[in-house]
């Protein structure tokens, strides 16, 4: 159900329910995650913006309309009647370029945001928060591996700074109210799921992989931002990782958050770099030539961003099954012919 300025008078029909977890955000990653936990036996409650057009409305009961921090309000019937006692905050705004030009935006949107509901689960008793955070708080590491181990982190972009940001606020509400949490350094998130039912293709994507996609298909232009940087073609290389995984890493954080993990950072990553080049040339085996050009470099755009992930796979007994290029390309071109039959034909 979706309810929009008529929360409270909707959610008294609603008797508790165990193992309930409040999830802020209803884009990709959050609804992807929402459905995980629900299958495996969670009550995912999603309260966001726009949540009518997301594909998790269709998917699960309890999604709440609402503008973060405006409604926090609202956030207290929510909490008392589904017996919550753990947030997994997704929201945030995501685009490194919009962060150079729009600052204001990104503190406002993921810093003050986040301040303000983290005081408000801590008036409500909620003291375990999975944060998604994102590698972009490691910023232009020399030799490209980020070790989640380190602590002279040095943002190279507004996105990364906001994103480190909230990490602080998060060990200082650890020390101060005893708000327990681990803090996921996200790479690059990508893939659909087996069942079709969410993906990362919307006609609003940045993503590289849904945009090689939809030019390979297109056959529009594509543009790879830089060609100058110290990797075998030139092109940057990242570290990508299956939604699939993603989720995996949230459900097993769950079982352990508030007892071995009580405040930390973890890599959510593949481990193994790609370039932007080899993302291409994986995609244009499924969808054709692509007509590549090459655009002017990125401002605070890093060259090599790859995921030191060992910590993560000792403390989550995790591993990311899913996430080798092939898996990831595939199940993404599946999704956007499910999702733009007629674009193709």
């Amino acid at each position: 159900m979706i309810n929009e300025n008529s929360t409270s008078s909707k959610i008294l029909k609603v008797s508790p329910v165990k193992k309930s977890i409040l999830i802020t955000g209803a884009g990709y990653i959050g609804s992807y995650i929402a459905k995980y936990l629900q299958q495996n036996g969670y009550t995912p409650v999603v309260v966001g913006r726009s949540i009518r057009h997301s594909p998790i409305s269709k998917l699960i009961n309890d999604c709440f309309e609402m503008d973060l921090p405006k409604d926090n309000h609202l956030l207290d019937d929510i909490v008392k009647r589904y017996d919550i006692d753990t947030c997994i905050h997704t929201a945030s705004s995501k685009s490194i370029l919009d962060s150079m030009a729009h600052p204001d935006q990104y503190y406002k949107n993921n810093v003050v945001m986040t301040l303000q509901l983290l005081n408000k689960l801590n008036e409500l008793g909620i003291k375990k928060v999975i944060f998604d955070s994102s590698a972009s708080v490691y910023g232009d590491p020399k030799d490209g591996i980020c070790r989640d181990t380190d602590t002279a982190l040095q943002p190279i972009n507004t996105y990364g700074q906001t994103k480190l940001m909230c990490e602080r606020i998060l060990k200082d509400y650890h020390r101060a109210y005893n708000m327990m949490s681990v803090s996921f350094r996200m790479f690059n998130v990508a893939g659909s799921d087996p069942e079709g039912e969410i993906g990362d293709a919307g006609k609003n994507a940045r993503h590289i992989i849904p945009l090689a996609i939809r030019a390979g298909f297109q056959a529009t232009e594509f543009y790879i931002s830089g060609k100058e940087f110290d990797t075998p073609d030139g092109t940057p290389m990242r570290d990508y990782v299956h939604i699939q995984d993603v989720a995996d890493a949230h459900l097993k954080a769950l079982r352990l958050l508030g007892t071995t993990i009580l405040c930390d950072s973890l890599n959510i990553g593949s481990g193994i770099g790609i370039t932007n080049q080899q993302i291409v040339d994986q995609v244009s085996r499924h969808t054709g030539a692509i007509d590549v050009h090459t655009a002017p470099k990125r401002l605070g755009d890093p060259g090599v961003l790859v995921a030191d992930i060992s910590r993560t796979q000792q403390i989550l007994n995790w591993k990311p099954e899913h996430s080798s290029i092939d898996n990831i390309v595939r199940s993404a071109v599946q999704w956007y012919k499910q999702t733009n039959k007629k674009e193709i034909n």
